[in-house]
Order: structure tokens, then sequence, then C-alpha cells
């Protein structure tokens, strides 16, 4: 429902099932009329065979592909200080998907994502974000190098993380316009961005596990960088 009433990303078909409660069904039909969005009713059963899942809460869409923004459109709409994501491999929808959530819940002013070995947004993603996809801008970008060169030439630093990095992550001053840069999985940031980096910076970690999952490292970067431009 929550992306029907954004009305940002566009539906082909809407499919409700008859099992709604009339109020979300009229509502559904109201919205899905006012974009000429054609719908159609089917039982829970019918719908979780079209979907293969059964997490539907009666209603599934046919999308079109994402409307991913422009890099000029996510900066000239950026109010100061800016507050940008870069997000290098990231393959696990899930783990897309929690990082929109966190980014938009926390303030970042737009996300960057490459093209190489980068999952793309689709339909789990959106659920898995509870609907960000549809509140803070997504642009895809050919090479995250020269964005960041781009990014340190306006005045903004691109801040990375490497365990072994000489300062902890709440020394770093993210009241300043920042870029903040997540690596993939399983390898990090790779070698090219790391090195386009302004600041490394690192969590400090107190147990014996090797690393933390790439959707809550962003989550914490993205959490000090919110709570100093709030609190200090």
């Amino acid at each position: 429902m929550d992306t029907l009433s954004a009305g940002f990303w566009r539906m082909w078909e809407l499919h409700l099932s008859e099992e709604l409660n009339e109020e979300l069904k009229t509502q559904a039909e109201q919205l899905a009329s006012q974009l000429s969005i054609p719908v159609s009713f089917s039982s829970n059963q019918a719908l979780t065979q079209k979907c293969r899942a059964s997490d539907h809460q009666g209603m599934i869409a046919k999308m079109a592909p994402f409307p991913y923004s422009s890099t000029a459109e996510i900066i000239e709409r950026t109010t100061s200080p800016a507050l940008y994501l870069i997000l290098d491999r990231i393959q696990d929808p899930y783990n897309l998907g929690a990082i929109i959530r966190s980014a938009e819940i926390l303030g970042a002013h737009g996300i960057f994502t490459g093209t190489d070995e980068q999952c793309e947004v689709t339909s789990l993603v959106c659920r898995t974000s509870a609907g960000a996809v549809n509140r803070i801008p997504v642009a895809e970008v050919t090479d995250l190098a020269q964005l960041c060169r781009e990014l340190k030439d306006s005045g903004i630093s691109v801040v990375g993380t490497a365990m072994q990095a000489p300062d902890i992550l709440s020394n770093y001053d993210f009241r300043k316009p920042s870029a903040i840069v997540v690596g993939n999985e399983g390898t990090g940031i790779n070698t090219e961005l790391l090195a386009e980096c302004s600041h490394l910076v690192r969590i400090p970690q107190q147990g014996e596990t090797e690393s933390l999952n790439v959707s809550i490292s962003a989550g914490i970067m993205l959490y000090e960088a919110s709570r100093q431009r709030k609190f200090s």
C-alpha cells in the first residue's frame, strides 16, 4: 500500500485479495484508479502462487522497472550539509533493502549504487526497505571512483571503513558534507574506491567475530552522522 500511495514507482497491474477488508479494498481501488492502474481480485492462495511468497498481505503488483534518479537530480535537491551513501557491490537484496531503510530514516539525502555486481532495486528490496525506496532517491553510477572524485572536488568528504583505520567512527566530524562508502558483503570496499576515500574510520568492536553485517555497518555509520548533526 505504501508504494501505491507514494505513486513514485509505476505499477502496471495491481492484484488484490478477495479476503482484504472492505476499507483497504476501497482505498486501494481509489488510488489505483487515480493512477490508471488496472485492478483484479483473486484468492489469497492465488496471490501466493503468483508471487511465490506468502507475505504479500493481500496485495501484489506487476511493477515497471525501478525509476532510478540521476546523480545530478540527487545533488540538485540536496540541502546542506550533504549526506550521501555510496554502495559498492551490495549483492543481497535483504541487505540492500535494510540499508535503504536506514538511510531514509537517518536523514541521508541520496544513495549511489554501482552497476557492476550490484543488486538492483526490486520488489523484494522494496518490501525489505519498508517502502523507503519511494522516499529516498537512488542513482545508478557506472564509475563510483569518478563519482568520489567529483564529490571531493565539490567539497564533500568521502568516508570509508577499514578495520585497520587509526580513527574510530565517532572521531570523524559528520557535520560537514560527507559521503559514506559501504562495501561488498564478502570483500568490502574495492581497492580503487578505497583509494578515493578522503578519510578511513573503523567501528570499534569488542567481540571476536571478524566483522559486522554490511547493513548493520551502514546503519551504525548513518546513525553516528545523524547523532552528530542533531545533537552537536
